[in-house]
């Protein structure tokens, strides 16, 4: 993401950790799919979602301008670590739309 002239370096700071978030959630999430043991990939997912609250947390701390990039992927990471969580459980994640 580019960032206009001016840009004060702690919001640019916080962009790049949300977006390294961003992708660290997502790789826990695939590492969880890939787990053969129910409560190996449910410890992950706990901690793709601890991950997913440090950038919730970050995301509070910019204004609604800074944010709006974020949105759409915010939401896609929430669903898949929702599905990932359904089916750590056992369950068909097809059967529940999220």
């Amino acid at each position: 993401m580019s960032h206009p002239v001016g840009y004060p370096l702690r919001d640019r700071i916080g962009v790049h950790l949300i977006e390294a978030g961003v992708e660290t959630a997502f790789t826990l999430v695939d590492m969880a799919k890939e787990q053969s043991s129910s409560s190996l990939s449910s410890r992950v997912l706990e901690s793709a979602e601890e991950v997913f609250g440090d950038i919730e947390r970050r995301l509070e701390r910019l204004s609604r301008a800074q944010q709006s990039p974020f949105q759409h992927l915010v939401h896609e990471l929430r669903r898949e670590i929702d599905r990932a969580h359904l089916r750590a459980s056992g369950t068909d994640p097809a059967r529940h739309p999220l």
